[in-house]
Parts: C-alpha cells; sequence; structure tokens
C-alpha cells in the first residue's frame, strides 16, 4: 500500500513548552491589540477567548523551567494565569476598561514579555490587525 502526505518525523514535532510558548505569546499580541484599539471582530474575540482559556489550562500543567526566569516561578505562573482572566474580561462586550486598568494590563504585558521572552520584541502587525 501507498502512503500519501507527508512524513512524519518525530524531530519537528513540537514540545508542549513551545506550544505554551507560541500562545503565549499570542495571548499577549492579542491584548495588545485590543488595547490599542484595533478592531475585534466575532472570529478574532473567539479565538482571543480560546487561547485565553488554553493558555489558563496550561500554566497549571507544565514546568516552566525552560523559560531560565529569574524571578519566581510561582509570580510568572500568577501573572499569567491574571492575564488570561484580563483577556477574558477585555474581549467581553460590557468590560469597563479605565486608565487605572489599561495601565495594569499594560504593566503585566510588559513583565510577562520581559521574563519570557527577554530578547525579542512584542511586534505588532497593523496591516493584519486591521481587518477584524
Amino acid at each position: 500500500m501507498k502512503r500519501f502526505g507527508t512524513v512524519q518525523n518525530r524531530e519537528s514535532r513540537s514540545s508542549q513548552e513551545d506550544v505554551f510558548s507560541l500562545r503565549l505569546h499570542l495571548l499577549l499580541v492579542m491584548v495588545t491589540a485590543a488595547l490599542k484599539g484595533y478592531p475585534m471582530g466575532e472570529f478574532r474575540k473567539k479565538a482571543a477567548l480560546d487561547n485565553a482559556a488554553v493558555v489558563n489550562h496550561l500554566i497549571s500543567q507544565i514546568d516552566i523551567s525552560f523559560f531560565n526566569l529569574d524571578s519566581s516561578t510561582h509570580l510568572f505562573r500568577e501573572r499569567v494565569k491574571l492575564l488570561s482572566v484580563m483577556a477574558a474580561a477585555i474581549f467581553s462586550e460590557d468590560y469597563p476598561l479605565g486608565v487605572h486598568r489599561r495601565e495594569a494590563v499594560f504593566e503585566n504585558i510588559k513583565v510577562i514579555s520581559d521574563y519570557a521572552f527577554p530578547n525579542s520584541d512584542l511586534a505588532l502587525f497593523p496591516e493584519v490587525l486591521k481587518v477584524a
């Protein structure tokens, strides 16, 4: 029997840590974009809420020592959980977002970015984000 499709290669499989890192980065970008006023269509809102739920679930499941954090891993976990809860609130329709809450979210994003991705810049792609 002939086999069609891609060849499964064990070396190319993503680890749970890779998936978590990518989802966390995506959540950071989505929340930052929402706070900066980029449009949030229904599909993007659903994707953001689903991603926030997965990040919240994964942060409790995995060993985050691969980040080589300079701070407490417990504090990092709590910040990521807080971000996922904040994201769920931001993407809901009736959440009032005052100046102080906005600053708190940006501060949390900055701390998470500095610890998780110290050598990379959180880049938004305006051409993509302008389309809801």
